[in-house]
């Protein structure tokens, strides 16, 4: 016996509604674990940004944030300083801006005196996986430690007496986005104002 059009349409909607519910009842219950899977990943971006590279569980991770991450201002933005006993070593300064297919975020770190960077860690970017998306690999951004910096000096590709950056090859339009993002932060923020 044929079933009609009204008993599939029914059939859909109920087995939709059903559907629809078993979802939204797992996304709630696994909002708890989302929020703090998403705040372990921004502690341990911030320590890797400052230098703070060692493998941790994320109960490591939020400990080791806790204890010495204190949040900041410079030039008026958010920033994060890191300290070992009660001395400031570095600070994390999170950036934002465009690159090829969309924004990058991400965190720069810079020693106490502002005169070297501890690192570049990229929290979110859209950019093609094989391609600009390789700015998220270690080699790219072990670059960015430990390069000099000072008000006025912009840092460029290539080699240079102090310092080496090489873009990626393929993703020209990436790599000078990350390098203008950089640049702006250090002259823009890091040498335009006090630390709060």
């Amino acid at each position: 016996m044929k079933k009609g059009h009204i008993y599939t349409f029914v059939f859909m909607v109920v087995l939709s509604a059903i559907l629809v519910f078993a979802l939204a009842f797992a996304y709630e219950g696994f909002k708890p674990s989302i929020a703090n899977n998403t705040a372990s990943r921004e502690r341990r971006a911030i320590l890797d940004a400052v230098g703070q590279t060692q493998a941790r569980s994320d109960d490591e991770v939020i400990d080791a944030f806790d204890a010495a991450m204190k949040p900041v201002q410079i030039a008026g933005q958010n920033a994060y300083e890191y300290l070992e006993n009660g001395e400031t070593k570095a600070y994390a300064l999170p950036f934002h801006g465009a690159a090829l297919w969309g924004s990058v975020d991400g965190y720069l770190g810079v020693n106490a005196d502002m005169s070297r960077t501890t690192g570049i860690v990229f929290t979110d970017q859209n950019e093609t996986p094989g391609l600009g998306g390789r700015i998220d690999e270690t080699w790219y951004k072990e670059q960015f430690r430990d390069l000099p910096i000072e008000d006025g000096r912009i840092l460029t590709y290539g080699s240079h007496d102090d310092y080496q950056i090489d873009a990626i090859t393929g993703a020209t339009q990436t790599s000078q986005a990350i390098l203008r993002m950089v640049n702006a932060m250090i002259q823009s923020v890091i040498f335009s104002g006090e630390v709060k």
